[in-house]
């Protein structure tokens, strides 16, 4: 029968130090997330953009990369904290395998 593990009194300390960091960041990445749900339920070309990115299954490292912008810009973009470029928005589309196809409405 195997022993169980050995917990010492300084793996407590960091296991309660780790505990308090998780707690202490829950409330920013509640906000980030609603955030991100806000900007990808925009009814605009950029909110259409972020739902395909977030549809195509590639890492956002992945996607920035191909699409030559830095990951914490489209992070910002995906949250709505940031615009980008016309020409960086078309490389992210080519990134996440999106096309584009508009319908002119005529009132």
């Amino acid at each position: 029968m195997m022993k169980p593990p050995v917990v010492s009194a300084e793996m407590l300390l960091q296991v309660q130090r780790d505990r308090q960091i998780i707690a202490d960041e829950l409330p920013a990445l509640a906000l980030q997330d609603a955030r991100l749900v806000a900007a990808a339920a925009e009814d605009t070309l950029t909110g259409h953009l972020r739902r395909a990115i977030h549809a195509s299954h590639k890492s956002l490292e992945i996607i920035a990369t191909d699409a030559g912008i830095q990951p914490s810009a489209l992070c910002r973009f995906l949250e709505g904290e940031q615009t980008l470029q016309s020409n960086d928005l078309d490389r992210l589309a080519a990134a996440a395998g999106v096309t584009v196809s508009l319908a002119v409405q005529r009132p």
